[in-house]
C-alpha cells in the first residue's frame, strides 16, 4: 500500500478514536428522549382512549335501551342484587361464559338487564350483549363479530340475523333461528351466547319470582 494511503487510513482511525464516548452518549440521549416522548404520548392519550372505549360500550348498551339514562355494572358474584323480583346468585361458577352483567335504569328505576356472554366461533370467541326487560323478554342483541370472516361470519352482527332474537323469552329454545349461509359456526356461536345469557337470567329472575 502506498505511504499516503497508509497515512490517510491511520488518520481516519485516530480521528474515530479521538471522538471518545461522545457519539455513544449522543445516541443514548436521543434514544432516551424518544422513549420519554413515546411514554408521554401514551399517557396523554390514555384518557382519550378510555373515553372512546367507554363511549363505544355505552353505544352498544344504548342500541338496546335508548330510553335508559344509566347503566350500572353488577357484580357477577351477586347477580340479581337490587333487581326487583330477583334473588342473589353467583354466576362466576355456574355460568363462566358470562363476563358482564349490567342493570339498566331510567329515572332511578330498573327497566332491564344486559348480559354479555361469549362462545367459540370461527375466528375466536364472539361477545354478544343480550338485553332483557324485567319480564325476561329479549329486547335485542348486539354482536361483536369483528374477529369473524368479512362477508360471512360478520353478517351475524347484522339486523337480518339479530332481529330473529327480538321479543323471544328467556326460556325459548331458539330452535328455529336461521343461520347465516356459509357461516353456520358463527351463527351457532351467537345463538349459544344468547342461550347462555338467557339461562343466566333465569338463574336469578325466574327463581326469584317463584
Amino acid at each position: 500500500m502506498p505511504a499516503n494511503k497508509k497515512t490517510n487510513a491511520l488518520s481516519r482511525t485516530v480521528s474515530i478514536k479521538e471522538r471518545g464516548p461522545m457519539p455513544v452518549l449522543i445516541l443514548t440521549v436521543i434514544c432516551s428522549l424518544c422513549v420519554a416522548l413515546l411514554a408521554l404520548t401514551a399517557t396523554m392519550t390514555a384518557d382519550a382512549r378510555e373515553r372512546q372505549a367507554n363511549w363505544l360500550a355505552d353505544k352498544n348498551k344504548r342500541a338496546l335501551f335508548p330510553q335508559a339514562d344509566s347503566f350500572l355494572d353488577m357484580n357477577l358474584e351477586q347477580a340479581g342484587d337490587n333487581i326487583p323480583g330477583a334473588i342473589t346468585v353467583d354466576l362466576t361458577t355456574s355460568h363462566p361464559d358470562v363476563d358482564q352483567l349490567i342493570a339498566v335504569h331510567k329515572d332511578g328505576d330498573a327497566i332491564g338487564i344486559i348480559i354479555r356472554a361469549s362462545s367459540k366461533a370461527y375466528g375466536g370467541r364472539v361477545p354478544v350483549m343480550t338485553g332483557f326487560d324485567l319480564a325476561g323478554r329479549i329486547i335485542g342483541i348486539v354482536v361483536d363479530a369483528s374477529s369473524e370472516t368479512a362477508g360471512l361470519g360478520q353478517k351475524t352482527a347484522g339486523d337480518p340475523f339479530t332481529d330473529q332474537f327480538k321479543e323471544r323469552t328467556a326460556d325459548d329454545a331458539f330452535a328455529d333461528i336461521d343461520a347465516i349461509s356459509s357461516a353456520t359456526i358463527s351463527s351457532n356461536s351467537v345463538k349459544q351466547s344468547v342461550m347462555e345469557a338467557s339461562d343466566a337470567l333465569r338463574a336469578f329472575i325466574k327463581k326469584g319470582g317463584q
